[in-house]
């Protein structure tokens, strides 16, 4: 396993969380672009996944705006245009499993503050992709998520980091057939 990989993979995704923020949504494409080329995917797979990843984040920016505006219908139908993006970036990566789903979940979940649905689709999202051989891992890589997301929330860069290198070191140890990671 190669540290510096998973240094670089962890500073780019710790990247995106903050681009999101900064709603600089050019440049989250172009880390999630960056992602997919150090994990060995074509230029043309790569950019276009970073630029269908960024497009799910501009929508999931939309539902946390219907769901403040407390408009159900309208940030469900975001929220499936975000499978949409996530499923379409798998189509191009070639993925076998279906965790883009999950994903969308996940993200809609933690709008709504649902702490055990949270950590179930996070859970999911990893375990579909690395199969029950590596059923720690899975629970190993929903826990960095999980502090991911809890320290980001805090603005806290460093610790953000910290955790998406321990995310990725553990992933890059087991050579998955695909990465559970879609931006």
């Amino acid at each position: 396993m190669n540290e510096s990989l998973a240094a670089t993979l962890g500073e780019l995704q710790a990247q995106i969380y903050w681009l999101h923020d900064a709603e600089e949504f050019t440049e989250l494409a172009s880390a999630a672009a960056t992602i997919y080329m150090k994990l060995d995917y074509t230029q043309q797979q790569a950019e276009t996944a970073g630029k269908l990843i960024s497009e799910a984040y501009q929508l999931a920016d939309d539902a946390a705006n219907a769901q403040k505006a407390d408009d159900f219908d309208k940030e469900i139908q975001f929220y499936h245009q975000i499978k949409n993006k996530l499923t379409q970036v798998e189509t191009i990566l070639g993925y076998q499993t279906s965790i883009a789903i999950h994903q969308m979940k996940w993200w809609m979940y933690f709008r709504h503050r649902q702490k055990l649905q949270i950590l179930l689709h996070l859970f999911l999202q990893h375990f579909k992709a690395v199969r029950l051989i590596n059923f720690l891992t899975a629970l190993k890589l929903t826990y960095f998520l999980m502090e991911i997301g809890r320290v980001h929330k805090s603005r806290d860069i460093e610790t953000t980091k910290d955790n998406a290198i321990k995310y990725w070191t553990e992933l890059l140890k087991i050579k998955p057939p695909q990465y559970p990671y879609l931006g």
